[in-house]
């Protein structure tokens, strides 16, 4: 098969990582890949066709706020839009191919006549299952159109998580038939893992760059209470800079992979209560570090987290049960360490690059073939 892959920067390496695996298990088939943002922003020509779109946002967000996000306001205008369709039709003109696959929702359908599978690990409605969701649909309800045109179009669609598959048929009236959940990978190889002779610290590890989106402030608010009976335990900030003033709480913001791995080997549970995820591959960079996971009961989590065996599962803004659950993995190392291994071989059993990749391939020969 002759693949046009199309994708929007970098998808937090997940295309990458996937088509890697697929050109190293499936060597016949041919992929071309593409970014369609490749370059755009870079220039002052982008940056003054967005301005309208960054004065209309400085209304809501404030002048400074605009500012800082003005590249992510620009991605999601109109104006970008119009362009990403027409860089669509240049990039389908100029390659050969006999299908494409595209990453994720938000673009345009490809004009090829040509069967399109999708790839994704959210649509702007599976917002609708998020406490905040709404705020999240607001920002891109001009886009809906094109989203569903999108989806309408596909002839198959891969999600990453069974809330996104069960979204589609929801709120998009896809067809179950048309919908296929096969999972993903996690892109930290051989890192993190403890050595079984090495006793873990109690350390709570709390990995991403969003803080406020990921749950962080109630993760401080249950930590302080665990402090309270466990002296002992410390709560590692990686990925951003909040200013927490809470004794054990000890803020690193952005390190090497190579240090997050070492984290990871020292930890002895992983908790990132986010309150709208669209999957978090971290997740299973810490199960396959050993680490249970403590998460919210949302989203992607749910496929992967059993309470009690892979981790736990808190409802969304309950402070006190993601203090019990914290304080009870931290109070008991052993409990940990078993939660850990179970982990461990959750991930290698159904979430790799290599599974998917074969899960995905299957699909698409099948329909190719019809």
């Amino acid at each position: 098969m002759r693949i046009l892959s199309l994708q929007r920067g970098t998808f937090s390496g997940i295309s990458d990582a996937l088509l890697d695996v697929w050109e190293a298990c499936s060597p016949d088939d041919i992929i071309t890949r593409c970014d369609l943002d490749e370059g755009y922003f870079e220039n002052a020509a982008d940056k003054f066709r967005a301005l309208p779109e960054l004065v209309k946002a400085s209304a809501s967000m404030g002048i400074k706020e605009a500012k800082r996000s003005y590249r992510q306001i620009a991605l999601r205008s109109q104006t970008n839009l119009n362009r990403l369709d027409h860089v669509i039709r240049e990039t389908c003109e100029r390659h050969t191919f006999d299908l494409t696959l595209t990453f994720q929702t938000l673009i345009p359908v490809p004009p090829t006549g040509k069967p399109n599978f999708i790839y994704t690990d959210h649509a702007i409605l599976t917002n609708r299952y998020y406490p905040d969701g709404d705020a999240a649909i607001k920002r891109w309800e001009h886009w809906l159109p094109t989203e569903r045109a999108l989806i309408e179009d596909a002839a198959l669609i891969f999600t990453m998580s069974t809330h996104v598959s069960d979204s589609l048929v929801e709120f998009y009236n896809v067809s179950p038939d048309k919908v296929r959940c096969v999972g993903a990978g996690f892109n930290a190889r051989n890192r993190g893992k403890a050595s079984d002779n090495k006793p873990r610290s109690r350390d709570i590890l709390f990995v991403g760059f969003d803080w406020e989106r990921k749950g962080g402030p109630q993760l401080v608010e249950a930590f302080a209470r665990v402090r309270e009976s466990q002296l002992d335990a410390r709560l590692i900030v990686v990925g951003c800079e909040p200013e927490i003033d809470v004794a054990g709480v000890e803020v690193l913001g952005v390190v090497p992979l190579e240090r997050v791995g070492q984290l990871m080997s020292k930890a002895c549970c992983f908790c990132m209560p986010s309150l709208r995820e669209p999957f978090g591959l971290v997740y299973l960079e810490a199960m396959n570090a050993e680490l249970p996971v403590v998460a919210l009961n949302l989203g992607a989590p749910r496929d992967f987290v059993e309470n009690d065996k892979t981790g736990v599962l808190v409802e969304p803004h309950d402070i006190e049960g993601l203090a019990g659950a914290l304080e009870k993995l931290v109070a008991n190392l052993e409990t940990c360490a078993m939660m850990g291994k179970w982990a461990r071989q959750r991930v290698a059993a159904d979430f790799t690059w290599e599974l998917t990749q074969e899960r995905m391939a299957q699909a698409i020969r099948e329909v190719m073939a019809s």
